[in-house]
This record gives C-alpha cells, sequence and structure tokens, in this order.
C-alpha cells in the first residue's frame, strides 16, 4: 500500500477547510448580464445588470448582508450582497448583479448590488501573510503576493507609466530603440563586478552594460538608445545598489558635451513631468500626503569635480573617515547628497570633468580631466552617468593598457574608431533609481519588481 504524502495530505485539508459553495448562480438568467472587465463599469451603467470578475480585496459581514470589494486591473468596485458572508482576501469571484447608486459614505460612485456569485475553483484563497505593516524581509520573501496591496499595485502602474514616458521622450527625439545582447565576452565597468558564467566551454558574462553596442549603432541612426538589464556583482547591500537592474542608455554622433548634458537635462525634464501627469492622482490616492519632486525652470547646475572638491574643503565637509576631502579622492554619497543640498538648492546637479583615473577606459579626456559627467538627483545621489567618448585608436588602447584589458576581445569596437569615427557620447540612467527618486521610496528594493541583492535571489 503506498505511503500517503504527509504534505499533499495538508493541502487536502486546508482546501477542505476552504471550500466555499456558490451563490444562486444556477437560479439567475446569466445570459441577461452583460460580461464587462471590472475596469470598464462605471456610473452610467447604473440600474444595468453586469457580470464583472476579480479579487476580493475586503470584506465584511452583518448579520443579514455584506459588503466586499473587487478589484482587477488596478480598479477596485464596492458589491453588496443581501446574504451574510465573508471572502477570505484575494478570493478570485465572479459577479452577478446590478449597478446601483452607492448608498454609503465612501468614496465609490457606485455599488454592484450581487444577485449571484460564483468563487472560482470552489474554494476561498488561503489566510493572506502580507499587508502595508509587514516586516521588509516579509514584503521581499512575499513579493510576489505583495503586488496585489494597493502599494505595490501602484509600482507596477509607476513603473510602467515611467517607462512608457522615457520611451516617448526617445521617439519625439528620433531616437532608434534597438536591443543589444546580455551574454558578452568583453568588461566595460571593471571585472571585478562581472557575472561569470560557462558558454559551450569558453568564458562569457552578463552584460555591466549596452553601451559599447549602442556606439556600434549610433553611426548608422544617428541616436540610438536601449531599455534593458545590466548586472553588477558588487557586494554592496545598500538602498542605492542592485545586482541586476533596468538600464536606461543612449549613444549620440556629432555631439558636444555640452549638448551631451543638455540631453540628459531634457530626458529627465520631460519625462519626469509626463509620469506626473499620468500617475500624480493615482499616487495621491494610496498616500495622500505625498508631494512630488518640482524642478525649478533654471537649467541644472554644473560643477566640475575639482570645485566640488573645493566647495566640500571650505564648508569643512568631511569624507566618512573623518578626513578633509583633497584632489584624487572619490567624492561619497553623502557628499553627493550634500552638494545637492548646499550647492544646487536641492535641485539635480551635474558633477562633470573628473581625473582621468576616476573613469573608464572608453572616456574621452581634455588634458588631465575626462569629458565625463554624473547626474545628482535630489533623494538619491547619481542616477545618470555619461560622458564623450575616445574616437582615436592609439588612445582606446592606451586605456586598454591603463586598466590592464587585453585588447582583443575588443576587435569589434575598436574598428568603430577606424571606420569613420566621429564625435559621440551617451549616458546610461538608473531607471530604479530614478523610478525612487520619483515616487520617494526609501530604497530601490522598492523600485523593483523582484529585487536581485548579494542577499537576495528569489523569488
Amino acid at each position: 500500500m503506498a505511503t500517503k504524502d504527509p504534505r499533499t495530505e495538508k493541502v487536502k485539508a486546508c482546501l477542505e477547510r476552504i471550500k466555499i459553495e456558490d451563490f444562486n448562480v444556477n437560479e439567475v438568467k446569466q445570459d441577461a448580464y452583460t460580461k464587462f472587465r471590472l475596469h470598464e463599469v462605471c456610473s452610467s451603467h447604473i440600474d444595468k445588470k453586469v457580470a464583472v470578475f476579480g479579487w476580493v480585496t475586503s470584506s465584511r459581514s452583518g448579520k443579514s448582508n455584506s459588503f466586499f470589494e473587487l478589484t482587477s486591473q488596478f480598479e477596485t468596485v464596492k458589491c453588496f450582497i443581501k446574504k451574510s458572508v465573508t471572502f477570505s482576501l484575494q478570493t478570485t469571484v465572479m459577479v452577478f448583479g446590478t449597478v446601483s447608486k452607492n448608498q454609503g459614505k465612501d468614496s465609490f460612485e457606485f455599488e454592484i448590488t450581487v444577485d449571484a456569485y460564483s468563487v472560482y475553483g470552489g474554494h476561498q484563497a488561503p489566510s493572506f501573510p502580507l499587508n502595508k505593516d509587514s516586516e521588509k524581509d516579509k514584503l521581499l520573501d512575499f513579493a510576489h503576493l505583495g503586488l496585489r496591496l494597493k502599494e505595490r499595485s501602484l509600482f507596477l502602474q509607476a513603473q510602467s507609466e515611467l517607462l512608457k514616458s522615457l520611451r516617448m521622450f526617445y521617439w519625439s527625439e528620433n531616437y532608434t530603440e534597438i536591443t543589444p545582447p546580455t551574454l558578452v565576452q568583453t568588461q566595460v565597468e571593471g571585472g571585478a563586478t562581472l557575472f561569470k558564467l560557462d558558454y559551450y566551454g569558453s568564458n562569457a558574462y552578463l552584460t555591466q552594460t549596452s553601451q559599447l553596442y549602442l556606439e556600434t549603432a549610433a553611426p548608422v541612426c544617428g541616436k540610438a538608445f536601449c531599455i534593458m538589464p545590466s548586472y553588477r556583482a558588487e557586494k554592496s547591500n545598500t538602498a542605492r545598489h542592485l545586482s541586476e537592474f533596468t538600464h536606461v542608455e543612449a549613444e549620440l554622433v556629432d555631439i558636444t558635451f555640452s549638448t551631451l548634458m543638455d540631453q540628459i537635462e531634457a530626458l529627465v525634464r520631460k519625462a519626469s513631468a509626463v509620469f506626473y501627469k499620468s500617475m500624480l492622482e493615482k499616487i495621491k490616492k494610496v498616500y495622500p500626503g505625498f508631494e512630488p519632486v518640482v524642478l525649478s525652470d533654471e537649467k541644472f547646475k554644473r560643477i566640475s569635480y575639482k570645485e566640488a572638491i573645493e566647495f566640500l574643503y571650505s564648508k569643512k565637509h568631511m569624507k566618512t573617515d573623518g578626513t578633509e576631502y583633497k584632489m584624487g579622492d572619490d567624492i561619497a554619497d553623502a557628499s553627493e547628497k550634500y552638494l545637492i543640498k548646499h550647492y544646487a538648492n536641492n535641485q539635480p546637479l551635474f558633477l562633470t570633468s573628473f581625473p582621468v583615473d576616476h573613469k573608464p577606459f572608453y572616456v574621452a579626456k581634455n588634458g588631465t580631466e575626462t569629458e565625463a559627467c554624473d547626474l545628482l538627483f535630489p533623494g538619491m545621489g547619481e542616477i545618470v552617468g555619461g560622458s564623450m567618448r575616445h574616437t582615436v585608436y592609439e588612445e582606446l588602447m592606451e586605456g586598454f593598457k591603463r586598466e590592464g584589458i587585453d585588447p582583443k576581445p575588443y576587435y569589434w569596437y575598436l574598428d568603430m574608431s577606424k571606420y569613420g569615427p566621429s564625435p559621440h557620447g551617451g549616458y546610461g540612467l538608473g531607471f530604479e533609481r530614478l523610478l525612487l527618486c520619483l515616487m520617494k521610496y526609501k530604497s530601490v528594493d522598492q523600485a523593483s519588481l523582484y529585487c536581485r541583492k548579494p542577499s537576495r535571489c528569489t523569488p
């Protein structure tokens, strides 16, 4: 006789406990009810018989009647039934009823008076493990269910709208979207942050950036962009770092360093404005006290690395180790935020002209400085890194030598300096960082669908 699996028996027992009977489904004439998507039902349908499908997000019952709320596609409808019934959260229900004027004092424009309902699968959902006050680790462990919470549902809308806003900018400026590979055999941002894997017997890596491939497309289309995943094997468990992130990158030909920064500013300004136009009302419904980021009409200020070091020194703003800033030091995250507040009056700030040894091999230089910039944004710090690119073969080879990189795998990239080079530059924007800033999240974890960090690779 086969041994029963205790786990299977436990599931069966659980399902038995949460069984629920349909109500009146066979008594009503179902074809008299017009099927609607939940978000399609509105107050103009009052007195109309409708059939709608959704997930229960609230349920309360009295002795002889009950109220519950159904949610689907980011819309919620209140339902009233002359029957005492309590649904567990996230139970899937098909409702047959009549759209009626809302009799309550809540914000719903209308409600559905339920004539019949059918519970999908014949079982209610088990006890829901999350609420808005759940601990951060629990929210991450159950991220797949967390999307049912209104805060994470809002995130899904915000993520989609910001992606749309960014693409709208690029399309309006006649950029061409491309899809570079994410399996590569070259490094761009330093070998220590590469995820290495076996590729049919040879070494390959998850891409750190799509920049080099964008550079190959830019001479053809003039302006190229991509929105792709990038990967960094940095053991940084901070509020601003992810091991996998959405990278918004662009390359432009026949430009100057100044016009490159103009393009970055235009992207951030226009995408932010379009995003808030679509999302602000929805955000305030979930976060009533929310105040959006307000960008002044003045151009983003620009400060060179040298000027920034001198400013921090003059203000006696110390490094994290308590010592004074001097030329050659990296500017820490906290100091970036200090510059935003005290130099740029809490507005975005371009930090420019870094020393050559602070930037990768591909960055063009002007004497001892680079034509490189970081855009620092209130609430975060760096959200964009950009630069003009080397166009001279010998300068690229010098950069490879400086960083100890074997140039052989880059033969295809080096060809760009031989076949019709031109002044060109580009940038990469951390999508989750910008979303964090606009939504005023506390961590990029909140701005990511399923965050990937050194401490987390599930669900």
